[in-house]
C-alpha cells in the first residue's frame, strides 16, 4: 500500500534528510520539499534556497531552524518555451 503525501508528511521528522526542489520562474525560485507535501517557499537568489527551505521546514515542525536535518537542493530545469 502506498502512502498518500499527507501520509508522508505525518512520518517525517525535523531530523531526517530533505529533498527540496528549486523552480525557477520570474525573477524567483519556487522551493518545494518532497517529503512535506504543503511546505513551499520562495526567494530570489538560488544561492539562498537551502537557507529558506530551512526555515521552512523548521516553521512546519515549530522547532528551531538547529534541529533541521541535512537539506539536498535539486534545481529543476526549465523547457524552452
Amino acid at each position: 500500500m502506498t502512502n498518500t503525501a499527507a501520509e508522508a508528511s505525518a512520518d517525517a521528522r525535523p531530523d531526517e534528510i530533505f529533498h527540496v526542489q528549486a523552480t525557477p520562474g520570474d525573477g524567483w525560485w519556487g522551493i518545494t520539499v518532497d517529503e512535506l507535501d504543503t511546505v513551499f517557499a520562495q526567494t530570489r537568489r538560488f544561492e539562498d534556497v537551502e537557507a529558506e527551505a530551512r526555515s521552512a521546514i523548521a516553521f512546519w515542525f515549530d522547532v528551531d531552524e538547529s534541529r533541521v536535518g541535512g537539506i539536498v537542493v535539486t534545481a529543476a530545469e526549465v523547457a524552452a518555451s
